[in-house]
């Protein structure tokens, strides 16, 4: 469950305003020294409806003992799993709960984000979190210099990093990378093809996700590509099916900082079957586009036809350790979270509104 933390409980974190006005500090750099004190994180998110943001991090080696609370250099390091207990809020500013397991004590559930994100109901929190998750993701593969190999240090509010031999700290120092390392973003296509009559799907599944769970294809954007040249190129790689480039339209965008992409959804139609150019009949199956899947990147690669999608469509989920039940075993989608979800729901739900639309006309 998300954890919600006022003002005065971060202050039981880190210790006292002096050591938040350290952590936050958007001038200054943090020495090399400080971050090692137990590699305290809080970062700056940003600012809505007139509330600050912030994300608290320390790293996992912290909750593998029962006391890991520790003075170095005057600053606090990272709170027990009996502080974090105390700490726990459910969303919306209910009461104070805290989050126990199965055996009844007070420790906190703690799970990556991709495991509890469909369990957010307000979106504006998801956004949150996943902005949090992102930043976290960010500080944590770039902590060295990609010029020099020097450890890099936090800045502006971890907002960016620096590296520590950078010339501007110091008139000993010979790094000329960057002032300001920024996070990284990978871009992805993640499309949802259909047969030329569109009541057809591809969908398709990886080893590693859960049992029957099928989704949109995807793929990261390369160097010189065009979003919609990655879009025809990754269902070509995934299934062996040409896309019609005509039919390709730009649906929604959605970043997925697992670790840190943005996914841009995309809706096309297949290439129609050579020998069948003429007819935009192939609701019976006979004339889709062949499957020719790579088995060392994908487990299965199938069309799905509308209604079948339809009668099976539940909440699913979006976590990888999700233990799908009954008949989700054999088929299930994505969880709310994710962009493949929204777009095969559109899809499924066309058929739906083009029936209320000729009842209206009649």
């Amino acid at each position: 469950m998300p954890l919600f933390l006022i003002y005065d409980d971060i202050l039981k974190v880190v210790g006292s305003e002096k050591n938040m006005e350290w952590i936050l500090s958007s001038k200054d750099v943090k020495s090399s020294s400080q971050e090692e004190a137990g590699d305290i994180q809080l970062f700056w998110i940003g600012e809505r409806h007139h509330v600050n943001y912030f994300v608290l991090y320390f790293g996992y080696e912290y909750f593998s003992s029962k006391d890991s609370t520790s003075h170095v250099d005057g600053i606090i390091g990272p709170p027990t799993r009996e502080t974090l207990s105390s700490l726990c809020y459910v969303p919306n500013n209910q009461a104070q709960q805290p989050l126990g397991n199965n055996n009844n004590n007070n420790n906190p559930h703690l799970a990556p984000l991709r495991e509890f994100g469909d369990k957010i109901s307000s979106p504006e929190n998801a956004a949150i979190y996943s902005t949090a998750n992102g930043l976290v993701e960010f500080h944590r593969s770039h902590k060295f210099c990609s010029y020099c190999g020097s450890p890099t240090l936090a800045t502006k509010a971890g907002s960016s990093r620096i590296c520590s031999n950078h010339i501007s700290l110091s008139d000993h120092n010979s790094c000329r990378s960057p002032t300001s390392i920024y996070p990284r973003i990978d871009v992805a296509s993640i499309m949802l093809i259909t047969s030329p009559c569109e009541n057809y799907a591809l969908l398709g599944r990886k080893k590693s996700w859960p049992k029957g769970r099928y989704s949109t294809l995807a793929g990261f954007l390369e160097i010189g590509e065009t979003m919609e040249q990655c879009c025809v190129r990754e269902t070509l790689e995934e299934s062996g099916v040409h896309v019609d480039r005509s039919s390709l339209r730009f649906v929604k965008s959605q970043p997925w900082p697992f670790p840190r992409s943005l996914m841009t959804g995309f809706r096309a139609r297949a290439k129609k079957v050579s020998g069948n150019e003429e007819s935009d009949d192939d609701d019976d199956g006979r004339h889709l586009p062949v499957i020719a899947f790579d088995k060392e990147e994908m487990e299965d690669v199938r069309w799905f036809h509308r209604s079948y999608v339809a009668k099976r469509i539940t909440e699913g989920s979006t976590a990888l350790c999700y233990k799908p039940m009954g008949e989700e075993e054999e088929f299930h989608i994505p969880g709310k979270s994710s962009l493949a979800r929204f777009l095969i729901l559109q899809w499924v739900r066309e058929e739906e509104q083009d029936a209320t639309a000729a009842t209206i006309t009649s």
